[in-house]
């Protein structure tokens, strides 16, 4: 008697772990490793749905705000286009300030920008949704125990540190 008891107390709890919201992603996530030993990312989920982005490496950089939106299990972020501050002109010269925008700016960003959630990491998704698990990098350590390539493609997600 005890036994169909506890499986049904185990589905009922089975259910509603499965069901449990995606709510709490807002936080700052940034890349476990740097991808081609350069690039790395920082994404700051706010709480209010905006978002700050940040990709920098080997003297190349991108910066980028915007707001983001939660569909299922996939988090999409939507860039704001940037708008030079002409408080500038004045100061620096119209051309110096446009110049500055121009190496800063996100037009080569997809908009939207989809991640699949996981257990407080991000994994990045290509334009059809599909996770792109492997990114070319550097580690420290060999391919394989004693041998190996030290560049290799290894497991790419954006981790949750604050």
């Amino acid at each position: 008697m005890t036994k169909p008891i506890f499986s049904v107390f185990g589905l009922i709890v089975l259910f509603l772990i499965s069901c449990r919201s995606t709510n709490n992603i807002a936080g700052t996530y940034r890349s476990n490793f740097a991808v081609l030993g350069f690039f790395g990312t920082r994404i700051n989920l706010n709480t209010d749905s905006s978002f700050g982005f940040r990709m920098r490496g080997d003297m190349n950089f991108d910066t980028s705000k915007g707001y983001y939106k939660v569909d299922n299990k996939y988090l999409a972020l939507y860039h704001e286009p940037f708008k030079p501050d002409t408080s500038d002109y004045e100061k620096y010269g119209k051309e110096a300030v446009l110049t500055r925008y121009a190496l800063s700016t996100n037009n080569h960003l997809d908009n939207p920008e989809k991640y699949l959630i996981g257990n407080k990491k991000l994994f990045v998704c290509d334009t059809a949704g599909q996770v792109i698990k492997k990114q070319f990098g550097y580690s420290k350590c060999r391919q394989y125990l004693i041998f190996g390539k030290h560049w290799y493609k290894r497991r790419y997600y954006l981790k949750r540190v604050a």
